[in-house]
C-alpha cells in the first residue's frame, strides 16, 4: 500500500479518508437497493490544509468520486439512483476553492451544491435541502466541537429520519478539557452530564467517555422506529499509541453496523501501515538512513486483537444448551455492546467449536474462516448452542 506524498503530516487524515471512502462505497450500494435518492451532507467541508491542488485528498473529491462509481455500478444492476451533494464550509478562501473544484467538476448527473457559512448557522436550510424523504448521510468533520458535536447542536439532525452520520468526535482534546469548571456546560451538553473520571486508568477514561457519548447521542433520536445504535473507530496519533480521534457512527439498521464494523476492521491494517510509514519517514529525516523493508513488511502477523479468552467466554455467556439463531441483529448487538471487530468473533467461536464447547447446528461440513453465517437465512443467521460438559 502507498500512502500519498501529499498526506505527509496529516497521516490520521489518510486513515479517515480511506474509511470514509471504503463504507460509503458499501453504504451508498446497498441503500440504492431501494432509494432513488441519496443525499450526502458535508457540515464541514474545508478544503483545508489538504497538499494537492486538484483536492483529491479531501473528503470533497471523495465522496464524489464513491458517488459517480456507485451511480455507474446502480446503472448495471437495473437501479436509476439520482445523487446529491451538500457541502458547508464557513471559512471565505476554503469556500472559493470548494465552489471552484465543483464548478470544474459539474455533472447534470450529480447534483452539488457549495453552502457558505456555519454549520450551527445554517442547521434549518441544510435540513431544508434534505426535504423530508431521501436518505441522508451526514458527514460531520469539525476541527473543533463548540458548536458542532454538542448534542443540542446535533439534535435538529438527529431527530430527521431515514438518516446516517458519522461523527469525528475530537476525544484527544475533550480528554484534557473535560475536567475544566470553564467548560462545564459544553460538557453537560456533550455527554448528558459533566463526566466524573479522577479515579480512571487512561483506558478506563477513553471507554467511559465514548460510552457516555454514544448513550447522549443516541438518547437525541426520535422514540418511534428502530433504535439507534452507534458504534466507533479510533484514530491514533502516528507518532503516540494514544486516540488523537474517534469516528463515531450512528444508524438505526442493525446492517449498518455490520458494514461499518467490517470497514473498520480493514482500516485496522491500514492504520498500522500508516503509523509505521510515518515513524520510518521520521526516522529517515533524523538520521538521512533508509529503512530496508517497507513499512507494510511483516504488520500481517502482529495485528492487534482482543484477548481470544475474554472473546470465548463472552460467546459462552450468550449461549445456552437451547438452540438460538444468530443473525445479523444479534451481531450488530455484539458489536455494539463489546466494540470488538467480527474476525474476533469468528475466530473465538472457531476455537470453542474445536474444543467441543459450541456447535454450530446449520453448519454442514467444518468450516476454516467463518465460522458463523450471520447473514444465512435472509439475515435471521444460523442456530447456535452451548454444549454441556
Amino acid at each position: 500500500m502507498e500512502i500519498p506524498a501529499s498526506y505527509k503530516g496529516r497521516e490520521q487524515a489518510f486513515v479517515k479518508h480511506t474509511l470514509l471512502r471504503t463504507y460509503l462505497e458499501r453504504l451508498f450500494m446497498i441503500v440504492g437497493q431501494h432509494e432513488k435518492r441519496i443525499c450526502y451532507v458535508d457540515c464541514f467541508a474545508g478544503p483545508w490544509q489538504e497538499g494537492g491542488n486538484d483536492l483529491q485528498d479531501t473528503s470533497i473529491a471523495i465522496s464524489l468520486e464513491i458517488m459517480r462509481k456507485c451511480r455507474d455500478g446502480l446503472r448495471k444492476i437495473g437501479k436509476e439512483v439520482h445523487f446529491r451533494a451538500l457541502y458547508v464550509e464557513k471559512d471565505e478562501a476554503a469556500f472559493a476553492r470548494l465552489e471552484t473544484f465543483l464548478k470544474e467538476k459539474a455533472s447534470s448527473e450529480i447534483e452539488t451544491r457549495p453552502e457558505k457559512g456555519e454549520f450551527y448557522d445554517l442547521r434549518s436550510e441544510i435540513l431544508g435541502w434534505c426535504g423530508n424523504k431521501d436518505f441522508v448521510f451526514f458527514f460531520i468533520d469539525p476541527k473543533g466541537w463548540k458548536q458542532a458535536v454538542e448534542i443540542p447542536t446535533l439534535r435538529p439532525l438527529l431527530q430527521r429520519s431515514n438518516s446516517e452520520y458519522l461523527i469525528n468526535f475530537m476525544y484527544d482534546f475533550l480528554l484534557r478539557t473535560h475536567t475544566w469548571d470553564a467548560v462545564k456546560n459544553e460538557m453537560k451538553e456533550i455527554f448528558g452530564k459533566v463526566p466524573e473520571t479522577s479515579e480512571m486508568t487512561p483506558d478506563q477514561k477513553e471507554a467511559y467517555l465514548l460510552k457516555m457519548y454514544h448513550e447522549h447521542l443516541k438518547g437525541a433520536q426520535p422514540s418511534a422506529g428502530p433504535k439507534a445504535r452507534s458504534v466507533h473507530v479510533k484514530v491514533l496519533y502516528p507518532y503516540k499509541d494514544r486516540t488523537l480521534y474517534a469516528l463515531v457512527y450512528l444508524t438505526r439498521h442493525p446492517k449498518g453496523i455490520v458494514e461499518f464494523m467490517e470497514a473498520s476492521e480493514d482500516l485496522d491494517w491500514v492504520q498500522r501501515v500508516v503509523r509505521t510509514q510515518a515513524r520510518q519517514d521520521r526516522k529517515v529525516s533524523k538520521t538521512g538512513q533508509s529503512e530496508m523493508f517497507p513499512a507494510n513488511v511483516g504488520l500481517e502477523d502482529k495485528k492487534e486483537r482482543i484477548d481470544i479468552s475474554v472473546v470465548k467466554e463472552y460467546w459462552l455467556s450468550k449461549l445456552s444448551s437451547t438452540p438460538r439463531r444468530f443473525g445479523i441483529m444479534e451481531l450488530a448487538d455484539m458489536l455494539e455492546e463489546t466494540g470488538w471487530f467480527i474476525g474476533d468473533f469468528q475466530g473465538a467461536f472457531g476455537e470453542l467449536e474445536e474444543e467441543g464447547r459450541v456447535r454450530n447446528l446449520d453448519s454442514k461440513r467444518k468450516r476454516r474462516t467463518s465460522f458463523v453465517h450471520f447473514e444465512e437465512n435472509n439475515g435471521r443467521g444460523e442456530q447456535l448452542v452451548k454444549i454441556l460438559l
